[in-house]
């Protein structure tokens, strides 16, 4: 089941949202959730809305309902914390940035994880052998975790046009407004990456020129697996933003 979460932490006053991909889900999230909860700081994932269910559902929801959704939860919460951390993985962290730009949000810094502004559309190679990989390859596990789009009918597929679109329009509208960002932004991306290009990372870089930005390079890494000596660098500066 792919199910959002609130773990309130009675003493904390500061609140990490984790906000998931395209087509992917909060289950993303559990190690880096269930760490930050123990170092004192409640926790949200998010379910974005046409996700954790079918591709009839998936297909009729776009960029709209996943900026009101976010905005939404962060209205549920946001008068109970004196900082709000969001950590973003692929969309999710376009999503962030867009959230981070709403001035009545006490958003006090974002993770990206992932999170284009290029595509890698050169490795046919790897998405290729991903798919002949057995069900019990720890990086197909992985992918099979992070995916919450469950079988649909076919004739819902062709429609899958719209909420790509939505995503592209969302890059763009992001790109744009990177200037506007003010809050410190930490940036996570592999070299390895089969889904987004690395470029993104110097895009970013460039594009957030008038906040603290820090790079943290991955060399192994896919887009949804994280080998574990990577998985702790993440961990490790999560811990390290929101202290």
């Amino acid at each position: 089941m792919h199910l959002p979460s609130y773990r309130a932490h009675a003493s904390s006053e500061k609140l990490v949202i984790f906000i998931h991909g395209f087509m992917g889900s909060p289950d993303h999230f559990d190690d880096l959730a269930e760490l930050v909860y123990e170092h004192g700081c409640s926790t949200m994932s998010i379910l974005l809305p046409g996700h954790g269910a079918g591709m009839r559902e998936f297909v009729n929801s776009g960029l709209d309902d996943w900026t009101r959704h976010v905005q939404e939860e962060i209205d549920k919460v946001k008068d109970r914390y004196s900082a709000i951390f969001l950590v973003g993985h692929s969309m999710g962290g376009l999503l962030a940035l867009n959230a981070s730009l709403v001035k009545e949000n006490p958003v006090a810094g974002i993770a990206l994880i992932a999170t284009p502004l290029k595509l890698n559309l050169k490795s046919v190679y790897l998405k290729l052998r991903l798919i002949t990989f057995p069900r019990t390859n720890e990086i197909k596990r992985a992918y099979i975790k992070s995916k919450s789009i469950g079988r649909s009918a076919i004739v819902f597929y062709p429609r899958i046009m719209r909420p790509i679109h939505s995503l592209f329009q969302l890059i763009k509208q992001i790109k744009q407004r990177l200037p506007e960002v003010s809050v410190p932004v930490y940036l996570f991306y592999s070299k390895s990456d089969e889904t987004v290009s690395y470029e993104s990372a110097k895009l970013f870089y460039e594009g957030l020129c008038n906040t603290e930005r820090i790079l943290f390079p991955l060399d192994r890494s896919w887009h949804a697996f994280y080998y574990e000596d990577e998985r702790s660098i993440i961990a490790e500066k999560l811990l390290e933003l929101i202290a």
